[in-house]
């Protein structure tokens, strides 16, 4: 994968000059809304209606075919009967027209037999040179260079520079609606459908590269091919260029994986979360949270210094954003010693604090002028990236007051002194109209957010996207080679993990009581006994664990206790032995779970080891490949860390020696091929001496038997 790769050119689609619609006909109900938004848009290009009976439609004169039309056309738009299809897509290409927006459903998505006809569909396309938007799709609105070849009204009212993608046509709907009601234009609004060839990825890279398109917003219901999506959000960051996802669904891992310590940590769609992470992806999870970050992005760009300085009329307001602000990610950095002496200059005589959100109080009503004094200061502060001001934005006009457009001047003056971004923030999620947006622009404010949460939390995500232009991309591992031997048990696991370099725990596997007795002798101290076995993943349930057995008498006694245990517990597993290791003194426990996700490939989660895996619910997801560093701040990022930094006399772990040896873990796992399903490493010892080993390991195939439980 590589940012620089060369995109398909859709300009010809999304920009088209020349349409024609094929099926048209006044008994249909979604003909009669293209064809209405068309009308009602003023399109500037040629529209020619096809239907085999000719005559009069809309009452206009219908050609029998594409071919018919007799000139260039630049798309066509099919809405005939799914079986008709593939006979109009004939005509289509005899026409000259090379690309097809198949609205018509009855495809892939009614399952296995619709697959088969959709296959049959695209390598028709494909034999004919035609390029296929949908099936199943609503089609797409360019509102820039207007060409609104969709089946849904067009409701905003301005062009923009937001980019909607949806999956679902319903809620493209939905999410065009909610634009227009926040005053957000749009660039393009585009459902994608079965994605049949033209898929997600390729509408991506076609609007990274629109100038119009300052932001991407999208719904998906399933990422269809990841390597493509992945190319297409690497292009996105270099490009600088924000992508804001709402994904529905899970990401599954198989029950083989799920059955292990791994599963539970990466299981559902954490996968995806940490590919939105590495992938520098804003991952939003409504539709508001989507127009409204979509929005603020496409107006901020890359923040450089990522804290708010917040201004406010409302005290409440003030204590409403400090007590969410940390919790989505906002830092709200107290002034500067400069920037403090000059706030009180303008302050001192209304009593009103000089902090971090900043209360203006009620004194603002009746010398507005403060708004615009304190946003200079308090924006000009070094430490401070972005303004925030609460303030009431009327929608009506019978909400307008002296105070509000007074207010709003000083407001966008303050801002534009500032020499920072800054934005209207209300209290609640209300309406942007067409009032609203025209008292914005006389006011010099750039930009409104609505609803102290959802304000907060756009701007949160947009503190992350920026953070995340300053860290390289996420590249994919390759297409897996080749693998060495599998392992297969706990020990054969233990010692390919030693001869890739991981530093492992001595053991032998012992089949007799006399073997562990001679095994244990050699240790030179106390020892550890587990019962080795591919069939029990909880050896401690099953009484397959015993500890700090310090003489021969104890050693004998626990092997034949532990195959006495496990013959009760689970009669049917196969047994291999007992695994004699050397005891040792109490330290940190980790676990390392490496896991095949079915889409997205190779995931590694850390954790607290032992019998707090599960427990704490408390891990670190990401894709691999991942270097040391990454992973050391995966280790920062566990609620447990502090515990990890050392915690009531607990000796503190070296993070950067353990994430070295995690990554060993890591090029090990990849290096065992496609048939791995995951990699288990519980616990990952770290001794009070600084000392690393793995304690533990198991390697699943995916012809492993399921473990017994």
């Amino acid at each position: 994968m590589t940012p620089t790769r060369k995109p398909a050119d859709l300009s010809k689609l999304f920009r088209a000059r020349s349409i024609a619609l094929v099926g048209a006909t006044e008994k249909s109900t979604w003909c009669q809304i293209l064809l209405g938004g068309i009308r009602a848009s003023g399109y500037a290009g040629e529209l020619h209606l096809v239907n085999p009976k000719g005559g009069e439609v809309f009452g206009r004169a219908a050609f029998t075919s594409c071919v018919a039309i007799g000139r260039a056309v630049d798309i066509a738009v099919i809405m005939v009967p799914a079986g008709v299809v593939l006979g109009v897509l004939e005509d289509v290409a005899a026409a000259g027209i090379r690309y097809a927006v198949v609205l018509t459903s009855g495809f892939a998505e009614l399952g296995e037999q619709g697959a088969r006809i959709q296959d049959e569909l695209i390598d028709r396309a494909r034999s004919l040179g035609l390029s296929l938007f949908g099936p199943n799709s609503l089609g797409f609105i360019n509102y820039i260079d207007n060409v609104p070849a969709i089946v849904l009204p067009p409701m905003v009212k301005r062009a923009g520079p937001v980019a909607v993608v949806s999956q679902s046509g319903a809620t493209a709907g939905a999410i065009m609606g909610f634009a227009q009601q926040q005053g957000v234009g749009l660039s393009y609004a585009v459902t994608l459908g079965n994605e049949a060839m033209i898929g997600l990825a390729e509408v991506l890279d076609f609007l990274i590269d629109d100038e119009s398109t300052k932001a991407v917003a999208v719904f998906a219901e399933s990422i269809r091919d990841p390597r493509a999506f992945m190319a297409s959000a690497a292009r996105a960051h270099a490009a600088r260029k924000p992508i804001v996802i709402l994904k529905v669904g899970t990401s599954e891992l198989t029950a083989k994986v799920a059955q292990a310590h791994t599963g539970a940590l990466v299981g559902d769609d954490k996968v995806f979360d940490s590919a939105c992470r590495q992938l520098g992806l804003a991952r939003v999870g409504s539709i508001e949270e989507l127009v409204q970050t979509a929005a603020l992005l496409a107006y901020t760009g890359p923040i450089t210094q990522r804290s708010l300085g917040l201004v406010s009329i409302s005290g409440g307001a003030c204590e409403m954003v400090a007590d969410n602000a940390e919790t989505f990610g906002v830092a709200l950095p107290q002034f500067g010693e400069e920037t403090l002496a000059a706030l009180r200059g303008v302050l001192s005589e209304m009593g009103a604090s000089t902090h971090n959100p900043l209360d203006v109080t009620g004194a603002a009503v009746t010398k507005p002028e403060m708004f615009e004094n304190v946003l200079r200061i308090a924006g000009s502060d070094p430490g401070i990236g972005i303004t925030a001001t609460v303030c009431g934005l009327p929608d009506e006009a019978s909400k307008i007051s002296k105070f509000n457009t007074v207010a709003l001047a000083h407001i966008g003056r303050g801002i534009q002194a500032s020499g920072k971004p800054g934005v209207l923030l209300t209290q609640t999620l209300q309406p942007v109209s067409e009032l609203s947006l025209k008292l914005l622009e006389e006011s010099g404010v750039p930009f409104a957010l609505c609803g102290l949460d959802d304000g907060i939390q756009a701007l949160g995500h947009a503190f992350a996207w920026s953070a995340s232009l300053d860290r390289a991309v996420y590249r994919p591992l390759p297409p897996s080679a080749a693998a060495v031997a599998r392992p297969r048990s706990e020990r054969e696991t233990l010692e390919y993990l030693a001869a890739s370099g991981v530093p492992v725990i001595p053991a032998v596997t012992a089949t007799s009581s006399a073997q562990a007795v001679m095994a244990a002798a050699e240790a030179l101290g106390p020892v550890v006994l587990k019962i080795a076995s591919p069939d029990i993943a909880h050896k401690t349930e099953a009484g397959g664990v015993l500890l700090n057995l310090a003489d021969d008498a104890a050693v004998a006694e626990g092997y034949a206790r532990i195959l006495a245990n496990v013959a009760k517990a689970q009669p049917d597993a196969r047994i291999d032995g007992v695994i004699v290791s050397p005891m040792r003194a109490k330290g940190s426990e980790l676990f390392v779970g490496i896991a095949r996700d079915p889409q997205w490939g190779l995931a590694i989660a850390v954790s607290l080891g032992g019998v707090w895996v599960e427990a704490l619910q408390d891990s670190s997801l990401r894709l691999l490949p991942v270097a040391a560093g990454e992973i050391r701040a995966m280790f920062e990022e566990l609620r447990a860390a502090k515990i990890l930094r050392g915690y009531r006399g607990q000796p503190a772990v070296d993070l950067d020696a353990v994430a070295q040896v995690v990554e060993r873990i890591a090029q090990a796992a990849i290096a065992l091929g496609p048939d791995l399903v995951s990699l288990e490493v519980n616990p990952l010892y770290v001794g009070p001496d600084g000392r690393i080993e793995c304690l533990d390991a198991l390697a699943i195939w995916n012809d492993t038997p399921a473990p017994s439980h």
